[in-house]
């Protein structure tokens, strides 16, 4: 079985965290040895909050990570990319990486946070690399920053902007919770394209499952995982995998006897 489970944005007001909590408990503590947890990115929110701080006040989260008994992999999204540039030993709670291929039943299953899409599809003409020097940066500059974002990312990625160049409007737009956001019904889109594995270097015939977009949904080969803020028309949402077969869960939380 595969857990995948994104966007919990821990650090971020609007967090659905003690739900997220009961989900780590309540669902993944069952998870054996042979089991997989995914967390597809955006778990982390380092865009609002002090790196070291998001990750002290969770510090029970990963307590409960760390007690599970199954293979936990970490695909770094756009708030939490900075864990990308980390270098962990081999004995780390789990691996941190951008992209990752697992199988079940004997189907490919891809894994990526997302933000791969939206750059490709809708931030164009900016490339994936410029967004993640952007988001490396965002990362590294929480609280507030809209003010002066233009100003200091302009340098950060090296770019030399014309007055009213669309990439000014795109990084602006970058800010935004998804929620508002236009155009992300593009990323779908293109998620559900045939095209899609060409532009992203993904191997054919396999399944992509991706969060990023905050919309949950299941559809032939693909899926998103959703997300676990407030400010979202559907939360709490992972993606079930067994026996090949995806699964759309919303997660409730358990009674208690």
């Amino acid at each position: 079985m595969i857990i995948a489970v994104s966007d919990v944005h821990l650090g971020y007001q609007a967090s659905n965290r003690q739900l997220f909590l009961s989900f780590l408990e309540d669902v993944c503590k069952s998870l054996s040895s042979n089991d997989q947890l995914v967390l597809l990115g955006d778990i982390l929110d380092f865009w609002r909050m002090n790196n070291v701080a998001v990750a002290i006040e969770n510090e029970p989260i990963f307590n409960i990570l760390e007690s599970l008994d199954t293979k936990i992999h970490y695909i770094v999204g756009n708030h939490d990319y900075t864990l990308a540039t980390l270098k962990l030993a081999d004995n780390q709670l789990f691996d941190i990486r951008k992209t990752l291929r697992l199988e079940d039943n004997g189907i490919a299953y891809n894994f990526i946070h997302g933000y791969q899409l939206e750059a490709l599809a809708v931030f164009e003409p900016l490339t994936i690399e410029e967004y993640e020097s952007l988001c490396i940066s965002l990362c590294q500059r929480t609280g507030d920053f809209i003010g002066d974002i233009l100003s200091v990312l302009w340098d950060t990625i090296h770019l030399s902007f014309k007055k009213a160049d669309r990439r000014q409007r795109t990084i602006t737009s970058i800010t935004e919770v998804p929620e508002s956001r236009r155009d992300m019904h593009k990323v779908e889109q293109f998620a559900r394209s045939k095209i899609r594995d060409l532009f992203l270097g993904l191997p054919k015939n396999g399944r992509l499952i991706f969060g990023h977009t905050h919309r949950p949904f299941i559809d032939e080969n693909v899926a998103n995982t959703g997300c676990w803020v407030s400010d979202a028309s559907t939360q709490n949402t992972y993606i079930k995998i067994e026996n090949g077969e995806m699964e759309l869960i919303t997660y409730q939380k358990a009674r208690r006897q």
